[in-house]
């Protein structure tokens, strides 16, 4: 079976998730939870339509962040410097989140399971008024399965970031060098379907070969 978005089964009014829940419990490292909701998801018949809200927080073990949606763009190591490269990687991700990214527009398309969409980011990281704009534009597609996806049971929404410049604003430009591929089900929400997915990071070295996160 699977569920159109409009399903009103699918709303659960109040006590339901919604992202700010997701957030807590990420926050309260809860992640045994989060995995097993992503491995439970829902099938969905199309991919999502329109503008969605986001939220997201690092899990610390590398390669695996559970989030609503997330962008997690930052890594250090230096020779004479010492740093929790996960923990670097959370707070940068939770301030990125928290102020300057908004969540994503999922475009219209003729087809229900390929589709495209954009990232909706303040314009500027430092000025607290900069407006926000659509960009890091990404191509989205809704599978059956996926190998980076083992164990989950519903089909799944992917989002690729392989060309993400519409402008060089300074998120598309980090976006190019850092890729990430989202890769996300569906569970039901206080207001209707809600997406928690994983998000996987590539650097992009000048050679041209793409290495995991």
């Amino acid at each position: 079976m699977a569920y159109s978005h409009n399903d009103p089964s699918l709303k659960t009014g109040d006590g339901g998730l919604t992202v700010w829940t997701l957030q807590d419990m990420a926050r309260a490292n809860r992640f045994d939870e989060l995995d097993n909701m992503f491995k439970n998801g829902l099938n969905m018949d199309a991919l999502p339509v329109g503008y969605s809200a986001g939220a997201g927080l690092a899990k610390p073990d590398i390669g695996g962040k559970y989030v609503s949606q997330l962008l997690n763009f930052l890594t250090i190591k230096g020779k004479y410097l010492n740093v929790d490269s996960n923990q670097l990687v959370a707070d940068a991700t939770e301030y990125f989140v928290g102020k300057c990214w908004r969540g994503k527009i999922f475009f219209p398309s003729n087809n229900k399971r390929v589709s495209k969409g954009r990232n909706r980011i303040k314009e500027s990281l430092l000025v607290p008024s900069s407006p926000i704009i659509p960009q890091a534009k990404f191509d989205t597609m809704l599978l059956d399965s996926h190998p980076l996806a083992k164990g989950a049971t519903s089909n799944l929404v992917v989002l690729s970031y392989t060309d993400p410049q519409t402008r060089p604003y300074w998120a598309e430009l980090v976006a190019t060098k850092i890729q990430g591929y989202d890769v996300q089900v569906a569970v039901k929400g206080k207001y209707g379907p809600i997406y928690i997915g994983q998000t996987l990071v590539w650097k992009v070295r000048q050679a041209g070969r793409v290495h995991r996160v």
